[in-house]
């Protein structure tokens, strides 16, 4: 045989061996490929599984994120109105800051201006209090003397009064004299004199009038006596004729006065209207028709 076909033998059956050598590794291969690529596949179709559920989860995430954002940025804007609005209120703020400092220094400046009219006004009132003093003094002194004088006018007035009164006395005496005197003279006209006396007479001279203080009966005669606030120094005197009114348009009865002294006098009560009750406060006049 030749070399070379026993060389080409040789390579054949080299390659004999190698081929059954890749035939067995290539069924082992394969084997092993089939349930690599099996794996796979299921490792894929788990992934694939895996990434629909991530892609779910994760769109739900990505939705709560755009939701958690949209809150964040209506939160955010919240905030940048409250900052703002916190902005201008402090600028408000700042600017009554800047006016109670200015009223707060015009306070000041006031309360130094009062301060300094305060202290002029308490000088003045000093000098007005010292000069009332003064005044008050010199008014008291003048009213003790206003006084002094009051009084020794009172006592000369009551002098004077007295001496009316003594003087009326002894003119009232003289007249009697007088009347005596020409009783006398003219015989027995002295009766119709006494009887002339005991007639009640009305006053003469400017009509006077005064109050009734004081009504009762006398339990002697049973007649109704009163007091009035009319005396000597009014012109009144014993059987004097009175006439009794009330609010100047009733007229209620006659008065004929008993006795008098120099402020009051009491009355008998001659003549009074059927039905009319003299009481306290109706007043008397010396004559009817004034």
């Amino acid at each position: 045989m030749h070399i070379l076909t026993k060389v080409f033998v040789l390579f054949a059956a080299v390659l004999s061996i190698m081929m059954a050598a890749l035939a067995i590794s290539y069924s082992v291969n394969a084997d092993r490929v089939v349930a690599d690529s099996n794996d796979s596949m299921a490792r894929a179709d788990a992934a694939v599984l895996a990434l629909t559920a991530f892609k779910a989860s994760s769109a739900q995430e990505g939705s709560a994120l755009n939701e958690t954002i949209n809150s964040l940025q209506d939160e955010l804007a919240s905030r940048d109105a409250d900052t703002r609005r916190l902005e201008a209120s402090n600028s408000e703020l700042r600017i009554r800051t800047r006016q109670a400092e200015a009223a707060r220094e015009s306070i000041t400046s006031k309360i130094a201006q009062l301060g300094v009219a305060v202290e002029t006004q308490a000088q003045i009132i000093d000098e007005y209090k010292d000069r009332i003093t003064r005044l008050t003094a010199q008014e008291l002194d003048s009213r003790d003397k206003m006084i002094d004088l009051e009084q020794s006018l009172s006592d000369l007035k009551s002098q004077v009064i007295v001496y009316e009164q003594v003087k009326r006395a002894r003119e009232e005496q003289i007249e009697e004299l007088r009347t005596i005197i020409s009783a006398q003279a003219s015989g027995g006209a002295s009766n119709n004199a006494n009887a002339a006396r005991q007639t009640p007479v009305e006053v003469a001279g400017p009509v006077i009038q005064g109050t009734i203080d004081r009504v009762q009966t006398d339990p002697a005669s049973g007649e109704l006596l009163v007091q009035i606030n009319l005396g000597t120094n009014d012109r009144i005197r014993s059987n004097s004729r009175l006439y009794i009114h009330r609010n100047n348009d009733i007229y209620l009865g006659d008065l004929v006065v008993q006795s008098v002294d120099l402020n009051h006098a009491v009355a008998r009560v001659s003549y009074s209207i059927p039905g009319q009750t003299i009481r306290v406060g109706d007043k008397v006049m010396s004559k009817l028709g004034s």
